[in-house]
């Protein structure tokens, strides 16, 4: 089977080429047998005018994703383990379609917008998560609007959708109760890819000026992330001890809320904790496991995620180091020892689980042979479900004229 994997809608961003990472080795594991194409939307006169109004939105001051794009290098870099072939289209159902003829398409995956009949390929849609319906007070009336279309035209137009989590596909039935789309929600994947134990930790610490112990957030500035509890937690923490520092990876920006890192660091300041806090932004993801596997445990505070526990928490299971999760409903889908809970928006019980993690130490992690096994059999899981779904939608697909 010849598998196209839809680059649109998730390259420009580390998190997006993370997920179709997972994609990838997951339908790899499940089945190397299946012959892999990537398709990035990176030339072509569509691509160019994409690329000039994101230069106009920046110039703005608008949202925009070019500044977090990742290099050719890294996509490259993040598909080389399941041997997929990286293809540069453009943008757009003609583009679309071409490329499947010539690669000789069964099926196309995931389509975060609904694909049109001229692409000749049976799909597998994507929904990412509902937040706009939980924290409509992150989202302006234009926002909220635009996904709600968003997401009605996919559940109207897919025969199966894929979603993160359990709590996303009862989202859609709750929400969208007369949706007849088939959905298959993907299991917990911590995996870590084959070159994430090569980078010497105390090498990359030292680059980035941090120095143990320390914990680690990675999650971009975004208000719902809660940066601000975890800011709290440890301040009450940094009270107790001198020499312990919180690091923090990911974009700073949050359009929605502009000023809203700025007041981060100004709480830090005003509480005497702000040289203690590593703000890296935007590093390598080599660089940024390696401070992972590092950490004392990777905190995570957040307040909505698509799946359980977001790609932090994932990447830190995968190798190996503990994290502290906030208690909602879709991180309480992880079920693994290396989890602690804290319910979240609460600094104090997030204080007294990092206290914990200190306590502890780093003793007792898992080796690298462990670990990559343990990722092998979670991405298993994963490509027998993303399997289930492509079937399904092989199957629902009208026969070629």
């Amino acid at each position: 089977m010849k598998v196209g994997i839809l680059g649109e809608g998730f390259v420009d961003w580390g998190g997006g080429i993370d997920f179709l990472r997972g994609i990838s080795t997951a339908l790899h594991f499940a089945d190397p047998a299946i012959e892999q194409h990537v398709l990035i939307p990176s030339k072509g006169l569509h691509v160019a005018l994409q690329d000039v109004r994101e230069r106009v939105k920046q110039f703005l001051g608008r949202p925009t994703h070019a500044a977090h794009r990742p290099k050719w290098e890294h996509v490259e870099r993040t598909f080389s383990e399941t041997g997929a072939r990286l293809h540069a289209i453009d943008l757009g159902t003609a583009a679309l379609a071409r490329a499947s003829r010539r690669l000789g398409l069964d099926v196309l995956l995931p389509a975060i917008a609904p694909l049109s009949d001229k692409v000749g390929v049976p799909w597998v849609g994507y929904l990412f998560d509902f937040q706009h319906k939980r924290l409509p007070h992150f989202f302006s009336d234009v926002e909220t609007t635009a996904r709600d279309a968003a997401f009605e035209r996919m559940l109207r137009s897919a025969t199966a959708v894929i979603v993160n989590a359990r709590d996303v596909a009862n989202d859609v039935r709750h929400f969208y109760p007369d949706s007849r789309a088939r959905l298959f929600a993907l299991p917990f994947s911590a995996a870590p890819g084959d070159d994430w134990f090569d980078r010497d930790v105390a090498d990359t610490a030292h680059r980035h000026g941090v120095q143990f112990p320390w914990f680690v957030v990675c999650n971009q500035f975004w208000k719902h992330k809660d940066h601000e509890t975890a800011f709290k937690a440890f301040a009450e923490l940094a009270r107790r001890h001198a020499d312990v520092s919180l690091v923090c990876t990911g974009a700073t920006s949050d359009y929605r809320h502009p000023n809203h890192f700025d007041e981060l660091m100004a709480y830090a300041k005003r509480e005497g904790i702000a040289d203690r806090i590593r703000v890296l932004g935007l590093i390598p993801k080599l660089d940024q496991v390696a401070l992972i596997r590092g950490a004392v445990a990777l905190v995570q505070p957040t307040l909505f995620e698509g799946g359980p526990g977001g790609g932090a928490v994932s990447d830190a299971l995968s190798v190996g180091t503990p994290a502290i999760v906030s208690d909602i409903a879709v991180n309480r889908e992880i079920d693994e020892p290396a989890v602690t809970w804290f319910e979240a928006s609460n600094a104090k019980a997030l204080a007294d689980r990092m206290e914990e993690a200190l306590q502890r130490g780093a003793g007792g992690r898992d080796d690298r042979a462990e670990l990559l096994r343990r990722g092998r059999e979670r991405r298993v899981a994963v490509g027998s479900r993303l399997l289930e779904a492509v079937e399904f939608a092989r199957g629902q697909a009208p026969s070629p004229r």
